[in-house]
C-alpha cells in the first residue's frame, strides 16, 4: 500500500476489513468516518486519502481508482465499501475493481449518496465562499453570482472547463480574503489547495456512472439528503441532517447490522 492512499481509522480483524470513501478535511462541518467508527464496536476500517496532485489539477477517476486499488498492506479481505455522499460515486466503481482482484464484492454501504451535476460545482462553492465573511459582502455576492452564470450557462459536456473556471473565481476571492486575514504564502496555498482537491473530487466523480452498482446496495440518508438513493437497492431514512448523519447512534446502530449480516 502507498502509505498516502488510505488511513486507518478503526482497528479489527483484517479478514473482514471495511474501506470507506469520503473528502475529509480538517474544519469540515459535517460528522466523517472516523465518528461513525468510533461508535462501532472495533473494526478494521480504513478511509481514503487524496492525492497531493489533486491540489494542483484536475484529475480523472481513473487517478483516484488507481490509487486506491492500492489497498492496505497484508492479508486481507474487503467485506464492505462504505461511501458518503459523492463517496458512494467511487464506492461502487471501487467495489467492482475489488471483485475483479479478490473474486467476490464487498457489499456496499451508502450514505446520502449524491451523484455530481454541474450545479454541484455551485452550491459548494457558495458554501465555501459565505464562510469568507472577511470579504465585502458585494464582492461575495458577486464572486457567487459569477460561478452560478457559469455553471447554468456550461452544457454537461463541459464539466473539465466549468470545474477550472470555478477554480479561478474561488481563487480570486479567497486570495483576497487571506491578504485581508494576513496569510501567509504558504498558509493561502495550502487553503486555496484544499479547494481545488475537493473540485477535483467532484471533477472525477462527474466521470463514473454509479447508478447500476447502486442498485445492489443499502442507503441511509438523513431527512432531506442522499438524491442518489433512489438508486439503490433498499433504503433506510433517519430524522437527522446530512451534518451529523455519521454520528448519530441509530445510524451507527443500522451500519452494526448492516456488517453483522455480512459477517463483519
Amino acid at each position: 500500500m502507498s502509505a498516502n492512499s488510505w488511513r486507518r481509522i478503526g482497528e479489527g480483524d483484517p479478514a473482514r476489513t471495511v474501506l470507506a470513501v469520503d473528502f475529509d478535511s480538517t474544519g469540515r462541518p459535517e460528522a466523517d468516518f472516523r465518528r461513525l467508527a468510533a461508535r462501532l464496536t472495533p473494526r478494521e476500517i480504513w478511509q481514503t486519502a487524496q492525492p497531493a496532485e489533486a491540489e494542483n489539477e484536475l484529475l480523472s477517476a481513473q487517478d483516484y481508482l488507481r490509487r486506491w486499488r492500492r489497498l492496505p498492506e497484508g492479508p486481507r479481505h474487503i467485506d464492505t465499501v462504505m461511501g458518503y455522499c459523492v463517496g458512494g460515486v467511487f464506492a461502487a466503481a471501487l467495489a467492482d475493481e475489488i471483485a475483479s482482484e479478490q473474486g467476490e464484492r464487498p457489499a456496499l454501504l451508502l450514505l446520502d449518496p449524491e451523484p455530481v451535476a454541474r450545479l454541484s460545482l455551485y452550491r459548494d462553492f457558495r458554501k465555501t465562499v459565505d464562510t469568507l465573511t472577511v470579504v465585502p459582502e458585494q464582492e461575495r455576492s458577486d464572486a457567487v453570482a459569477e460561478v452560478l452564470a457559469v455553471c447554468e450557462a456550461a452544457g454537461e459536456e463541459d464539466f473539465t472547463a466549468t470545474a477550472a473556471q470555478v477554480v479561478k473565481v474561488y481563487e480570486t476571492v479567497a486570495g483576497t480574503a487571506f491578504d485581508l486575514l494576513g496569510f501567509d504564502e504558504e498558509t493561502s496555498e495550502d487553503l486555496l489547495g484544499l479547494f481545488r482537491s475537493y473540485v477535483s473530487y467532484l471533477h472525477a466523480a462527474r466521470q463514473l456512472h454509479p447508478e447500476e452498482g447502486w442498485a445492489a446496495a443499502l442507503a441511509l440518508t438523513s431527512a432531506h439528503g442522499g438524491p442518489g438513493a433512489v438508486h439503490a437497492g433498499a433504503v433506510r431514512r433517519f430524522p437527522v441532517d446530512t451534518a451529523t448523519l455519521l454520528d448519530t447512534p441509530d445510524v451507527a446502530e443500522a451500519v452494526h447490522r448492516f456488517l453483522l449480516e455480512r459477517g463483519a
